[in-house]
């Protein structure tokens, strides 16, 4: 198998028999658990915390917590309480948030050691980062529209308002948040208010009506107002939305209209509703398409986007609401190129013309980045092929699919053969090395449409849907051909390494994919058997 020789085996160091059998116990919970000395030690560490930090079997024996700890992290106490969140250290170096609780641990001779227990959180607290950023970002854009805006709860309250509706009111808003509208408004005209809040929230629709409001020079002034229920993040009724358009002195000249929209460091058009010609956009409206604003002025807003659909659901919100709010909207530069938006429109009349007021705030990076972020979070570290998890979802589409169109679909899995062999002779960066490269001999075989995965250390699992058994076996054999005649480099010469597949197809229509899986297991295991580097389909009695 080595081109280099046999390698040589490093001796297990010997365990206390009694010791050794107590422990064992722990490597059947799904969590990471760990047994160390008061110093830090690591005795004895189950699969479930080899796995989550990307060591091979055993591997952690003999280690410090402390070299499983980020620099910034704080060493954990000689107790924790459940839930404790900190970072631990992946062999390949980057962090991985867990919760952590630690707790003294009797050992078999009665040495005090302790018992610690890790949950993999980390895919929480990138969604939650990534969605505390967007949060953030979706903050300043309501901040800094020009027309006054406020949120309120079911309860009547106020929950946020903006820049604008402070400067238009002359109300704080450290004054009326948690409070409602009796608070800043005498009773005749607030119920008025309270009365459309409720009509808006029982109907979950939309309201635009005419009242007066109090203002910063403290007269009142006729506006129009602009409002719409929405849902909290668990379906329920969560509050309204409202936006204040002042009817008293709607008609600003036009130098003073300009001025005032020339300040918004976000995109702003105006167009005719019409016949959709656009009368006025700003600098920064006019970087974002890559066009002079003479260009732009007297061309057609419909022209700009890049998605017809996306533009009807836009149409299809103005006609029901008078209104859109940062709705994601794709639109196109001058040389066609496509970038993503945060869309807002909102319907006023200038000049006694009716127009669309729209502010577009460019959020093609950040939604990269959520892809990317997306995307990472679905792909193996080590190899850059479907982890676990993705490989699972994806599976199980395919698998739907096969029961839905009554066509076939089959699993193998792959294990490369004596591989602590190779950790243990050439080093586990080598190793390292050894599975990228066992994946990518895999994906040079197999279809584009074929899924492969990464169950875990060297474990590889590959869904091929529309063919049999008998039909997996042959790819599976090229395969396992094309592994066998790779050179691995190592740091003393090359060598190859071979690999035992087992094999699984669909069986009938109630059949799942945990049950495929595990009938190429056996399969596998079967091929284990008989000597390995050499693939076996299922049969039953396995």
């Amino acid at each position: 198998m080595f081109d280099s020789g046999s390698p040589v085996m490093i001796p297990q160091h010997g365990v206390d028999d009694a010791r050794q059998a107590a422990w064992q116990a722990f490597d059947a919970v799904p969590a990471g658990v760990c047994v160390s000395t008061p110093a830090g030690e690591i005795l004895h560490a189950n699969p479930a915390l080899h796995t989550l930090l990307g060591y091979p079997p055993s591997a952690l024996v003999g280690r410090t917590l402390a070299d499983l700890t980020l620099a910034e992290d704080p060493e954990p106490e000689d107790a924790l309480p459940a839930g404790t969140e900190r970072r631990l250290r992946r062999r390949d170096g980057s962090g991985l948030w867990v919760t952590e609780t630690v707790a003294p641990f009797g050992g078999v001779d009665g040495a005090p050691l302790r018992l610690s227990l890790f949950a993999d959180v980390d895919e929480r607290r990138r969604r939650e980062t990534a969605l505390r950023d967007r949060l953030l970002m979706k903050e300043a854009l309501f901040d800094t529209l020009p027309v006054p805006v406020f949120v309120k709860d079911v309860r009547g309250q106020y929950t946020g308002v903006n820049g604008a509706f402070e400067r238009y009111t002359g109300l704080d808003r450290r004054d009326i948040l948690r409070k409602t509208t009796f608070a800043v408004m005498d009773p005749g005209t607030a119920k008025a208010h309270v009365a459309q809040d409720r009509t808006v929230l029982a109907e979950e629709g939309r309201a635009r009506y005419e009242e007066v409001v109090p203002v910063a020079d403290g007269t009142l002034r006729m506006t129009s107002l602009s409002k719409v229920s929405f849902r909290d993040s668990t379906g329920n009724p969560g509050g309204i939305v409202g936006v204040i358009h002042d009817l008293t002195d709607s008609q600003p000249n036009e130098g003073r209209l300009e001025a005032i929209l020339e300040q918004s460091p976000i995109g702003v058009s105006v167009s005719r509703r019409d016949d959709g010609r656009i009368v006025f956009v700003n600098t920064r409206f006019a970087e974002l398409i890559g066009l002079p604003r003479d260009r732009l002025v007297g061309s057609r807003a419909r022209d700009y986007y890049l998605d017809n659909h996306q533009r009807e659901r836009v149409l299809e919100r103005l006609r029901g609401a008078g209104a859109v709010v940062n709705m994601e909207v794709q639109f196109k530069r001058a040389d066609g190129s496509p970038f993503w938006t945060l869309f807002t429109v909102n319907q006023a009349v200038i000049q006694g013309v009716e127009v669309n007021l729209a502010w577009i705030y460019d959020y093609t990076e950040r939604r990269n980045m959520e892809e990317a972020l997306r995307d990472m979070a679905s792909r193996d570290p080590l190899t850059g092929i479907h982890n676990r998890r993705s490989f699972m979802e994806l599976a199980r589409q395919q698998l739907a699919r096969a029961h839905r169109f009554h066509e076939p679909l089959a699993v193998f899995v792959l294990d490369v053969d004596h591989f602590k062999k190779i950790n243990d002779t050439y080093g586990h960066a080598t190793g390292d090395d050894a599975l990228r490269m066992v994946a990518g001999g895999c994906q040079a075989i197999l279809r584009e449409y074929d899924v492969l995965g990464r169950l875990g250390g060297e474990e590889f699992v590959v869904v091929l849907p529309g063919a049999t058994a008998d039909e997996t076996r042959v790819v599976a054999e090229r395969v396992r051909r094309n592994l066998a005649r790779m050179p691995i480099p190592a740091p003393e010469g090359r060598f190859h390494l071979t690999s035992s597949i087992g094999i699984a197809g669909l069986e009938g229509a109630t059949d799942t994919l945990e049950k495929a899986i595990h009938r190429a297991d056996l399969a596998l295991y079967r091929a284990k058997h008989e000597g390995r580097n050499r693939v076996v389909v299922y049969e039953p009695g396995m």
